[in-house]
């Protein structure tokens, strides 16, 4: 059985690096940008993830120029790097069209929602801090780990499983709500307009 592609290797890394930095984020105690920061770094973890799945399946994650009765090329971006020279790529799917690609008409599939919620907080908290999310997010975070890691093993195998690198945390809740309250509360039905 032929292995996985060089590609798909540095995307599964770049996914897994990601995903842990998020945990390690979360739960670092003197952090006051707890969700903002295991959110930002959970959409880069995600789209590796997706990305490494569309190549592991022969798809290039790439936009194309719209077709004038010819052949369609990818759409490229240029970026002009600090000592003057431009790099020049493919402009790769963001998370929101890997969704759209990866689950196409299951709009209402629980992973697909989940992602969906945090690329509006993302998109929210890349322009101001909101410290009130932390505690109100704790059920979604985990539910995005555990999807992810649930993702990792369905598509590329147990080897690539995080569970034996990630454990429970000690915790301090300041209300009466227990740790297994707090993760299946009912904030999790709440949309980002609603905790903000």
């Amino acid at each position: 059985m032929k292995g996985e592609s060089i590609m798909v290797k540095q995307l599964l890394q770049k996914a897994k690096d990601s995903a842990l930095l998020s945990v390690e984020f979360y739960n670092k105690p003197a952090v006051s940008f707890k969700s903002e920061g295991f959110i930002t770094m959970m959409c880069i973890a995600w789209t590796s993830l997706f990305h490494a799945y569309f190549f592991k399946n022969k798809i290039k994650p790439f936009y194309k120029e719209k077709e004038n009765g010819r052949r369609s090329r990818y759409k490229k971006i240029s970026i002009k790097l600090l000592d003057g020279k431009i790099l020049k790529d493919n402009k790769w799917w963001e998370l929101s069209e890997c969704l759209n690609k990866f689950y196409q008409s299951e709009t209402d599939h629980s992973v697909r929602k989940n992602l969906e919620f945090f690329i509006l907080i993302r998109n929210i908290i890349v322009h101001r801090n909101i410290s009130e999310f932390d505690p109100n997010l704790y059920a979604e975070c985990q539910a995005n780990i555990l999807n992810f890691n649930n993702f990792l093993k369905k598509y590329f195998g147990d080897k690539h499983s995080m569970d034996y690198l990630l454990s429970f945390t000690i915790q301090m809740f300041k209300s009466n709500k227990n740790f297994l309250e707090a993760t299946t509360s009912e904030l999790k039905k709440k949309n980002a307009f609603e905790i903000a």
